[in-house]
């Protein structure tokens, strides 16, 4: 007859997160999956911009609004800006997709297992988090994350203006200039 060793780290195979901490987990893994996808669809739309910024212009096509060089590097500059930043994004939300995914496994062999007390005190999902393993490096990649996305978000819409700007009608840039304004509202919603 084998007895199994009492320090073996696999006490706990059948631990399970409270309900509220697997909720939490659950959500922020479908939040990262959707920053992954809309930082994915930006990046593919930015090397969309970055062919037709370097494309020579049609002929019959009208002149340039502003034909120096540097207004077209400019809106080639922020496409780059925007596709670094958005593949920046991507990876840093499905490295956080893996890390949240772990910590069941993480708190299952870790000893002390974390529990909350009966009177845990209401900090706010981030510190609940916290006490389960979300901390350190995945908290710096999900800053990064979101900041890169953010970032990359205004650089988006700051050289579709631009473009439009040095391709199109003035009564075309001003409405475009207006649904920017009114698009952008979430985005600085968000920095309060």
């Amino acid at each position: 007859m084998s007895s199994t060793p009492q320090n073996t780290r696999f006490l706990s195979v059948d631990y399970e997160h409270p309900k509220l901490v697997d909720s939490l987990r659950q959500g922020w893994i479908l939040s990262y999956q959707a920053i992954a996808v809309v930082a994915a669809l930006f990046a593919a739309m930015e090397a969309s911009i970055i062919t037709l910024t370097k494309a020579q212009e049609p002929d019959g096509h009208p002149p340039l609004r502003f034909s120096s060089s540097s207004y077209q590097n400019a809106v080639l500059g922020l496409a780059y800006v925007a596709l670094i930043l958005n593949v920046g994004s991507i990876v840093s939300a499905l490295k956080i997709i893996d890390a949240i995914g772990r910590i069941a496994y993480r708190n299952a062999v870790k000893e002390p297992r974390p529990e909350p007390d009966v009177g845990w005190p209401i900090q706010g999902p981030d510190a609940l988090m916290r006490t389960y393993g979300v901390k350190g490096r995945v908290r710096l990649l999900m800053w990064h994350s979101f900041y890169c996305l953010l970032l990359g978000s205004l650089c988006v819409l700051t050289q579709i203006i631009m473009y439009i700007w040095l391709h199109e009608a003035m009564s075309i840039v001003w409405a475009s200039v207006a649904a920017t304004i009114v698009a952008a509202v979430p985005i600085f919603t968000l920095l309060d």
